[in-house]
């Protein structure tokens, strides 16, 4: 008698097909994944260098840099309300109030406020009307949006403040150091040698790194490296938040005052644009002491190179 053909497959063919399969698909994910940042960080450069048009848009209007944030501090605005008309919101520009203090947004550079003068960044209307708004082109899409208080918004980049903490930039400056109204003749370390800004993560819950409506928040230094291990520092315990996916960070002291250092979530590094608008991709592993200098607009540091 003839035994019929055999059809179909055995468990272990099955088993076999099946691990094959996942090892398959195990090889195919992390490829895929790779491309879909690949295509981000790409995205992400395209956003910094227009982040570096915006400001030498603003140079040419007012023969400086922009502050880093009003002349009284952290809460009458920052750098992200100034840049507005150079990126296509002027309309949001103009319904900014009290950007220093004065009432008089469409002037770069107010007198210091009545102390308490309000609203402030975080008051109405300018929550309504300005920051309680995501700004695309300020948002890495490796990040995931956050809004750590009431629905104010962070973002992804944040200016060059210099290689020691955002309230004091060594006697080398930078282009946007706390204070300071820096014109381009005057980085004299070179604008292809100087960082004129550079990405940070947004923190999750109510962690305020990249809350950069907020002046504190609105800047990073080259003291520490990229994606560094060393906290961040932050004014308030309950504004640090260390719980993954969140970096270290800490409470500022004297010793230890508020810094924000670059940071990603690329793979081992960070996307910096220069003061001659070129965009790169800094590694983590660069040398610290070129970090430091490329922080600086007149150390008069020698880079050999690019230096990294």
């Amino acid at each position: 008698m003839r035994i019929p053909d055999r059809k179909g497959f055995t468990i272990i063919e099955l088993l076999v097909v099946i691990a094959i399969l996942l090892t398959l698909v195990g090889l195919l994910i992390p490829a895929v994944c790779k491309v879909r940042e690949s295509a981000s960080r790409s995205r992400c450069q395209n956003n910094m260098k227009q982040l570096g048009i915006a400001q030498f848009s603003y140079h040419d209007a007012h023969a400086q840099f922009m502050p880093l944030m009003s002349p009284s501090g952290c809460c009458w605005g920052t750098w992200m309300v100034l840049v507005l008309p150079y990126i296509d919101q002027t309309d949001r520009f103009r319904l900014y109030q009290n950007w220093g203090g004065t009432d008089e947004v469409a002037n770069a550079f107010p007198s210091a406020p009545v102390p308490g003068s309000f609203p402030r960044y975080n008051h109405a209307p300018n929550t309504t009307n300005v920051t309680n708004f995501r700004i695309a082109l300020f948002t890495c899409p490796s990040d995931t949006g956050q809004t750590p208080i009431q629905s104010i918004t962070s973002h992804n980049y944040v200016l060059n403040a210099g290689d020691n903490s955002i309230y004091f930039a060594s006697g080398s400056g930078a282009p946007f150091a706390y204070g300071t109204k820096t014109k381009i003749a005057e980085v004299t370390d070179g604008t292809a040698h100087t960082l004129l800004a550079g990405e940070v993560i947004q923190g999750t819950n109510r962690d305020l790194r990249g809350f950069s409506w907020w002046g504190d928040a609105s800047g990073f230094t080259t003291r520490n490296g990229p994606n560094t291990t060393v906290p961040d520092r932050i004014n308030s315990g309950q504004f640090c938040d260390n719980s993954a996916p969140n970096p270290p960070c800490s409470v500022a002291t004297e010793q230890n005052p508020t810094n924000f250092f670059a940071r990603s979530r690329h793979c081992e590094g960070v996307n910096v644009v220069f003061c001659d608008g070129s965009v790169k991709f800094v590694r983590d592993g660069i040398a610290l002491a070129i970090w430091r200098a490329l922080g600086t607009s007149a150390g008069g540091e020698t880079i050999a190179g690019n230096g990294f």
